[in-house]
């Protein structure tokens, strides 16, 4: 025979985890997550890189990012899947081999930040060339203050991924955040700069 106090602390214990799952802990949500590629995959150390820069200027440089350029490449990405159907049927007619490889710099982060005394303006472009490790950042800075002084520069840093990624793949988002706020306070600064 069973007892019946048993039964009822049995009964209770499944409750009293189901209140622990749903008291998670606030802190538990805000650790930042890991961010994990293919560290032999060019492109997705790019991507992951061009992710977290945006991610850093939005949040933890206070910067409003301008939707505008996000939108343009939505608009350049439908255009180039029409391009990709008239590239289909030139492909037939044309040899491959004829056409040329066109290498683009791309802009990463377009955002603005203004206070009462300061107005600022950061735009940040990335490239990387094919087979190198090497991920160039350029930092272009607009600002002006109530003085009326206008800062215009420019901050470059051309980096290993190696730098910001260990052995698995895990990026160092403390060394990458120190690396660009050393980029923002360069090109406050107004001084041109080559890292």
């Amino acid at each position: 025979m069973s007892d019946p106090k048993n039964e009822r602390e049995e009964e209770e214990q499944p409750a009293a985890k189901e209140e622990d799952l749903m008291t998670e802990k606030p802190a538990d949500k805000e650790k930042e997550e890991l961010i994990k590629v293919n560290n032999s995959n060019l492109v997705e150390l790019k991507n992951a890189c061009d992710d977290y820069i945006q991610k850093y200027f939005t949040t933890k440089a206070e910067f409003i990012q301008n939707h505008k350029h996000t939108d343009f490449k939505l608009i350049i990405g439908y255009l180039s899947c029409a391009f990709a159907l008239f590239g289909g049927y030139y492909g037939q007619i044309t040899p491959f081999n004829e056409s040329k490889k066109v290498t683009l710099i791309y802009t990463v982060f377009l955002g603005e930040k203004n206070t009462p005394d300061i107005k600022e303006r950061l735009t940040i472009h990335t490239n990387t060339k094919k087979y190198s490790d090497i991920y160039n950042i350029t930092f272009e800075f607009h600002g002006s203050n109530s003085s009326s002084k206008i800062i215009n520069s420019n901050h470059k840093i051309s980096k290993s991924f190696g730098n910001w990624f260990d052995v698995n793949g895990l990026m160092s988002t403390e060394i990458f955040e120190r690396e660009l706020a050393n980029g923002l306070e360069a090109v406050r600064s107004g001084k041109l700069h080559i890292q």
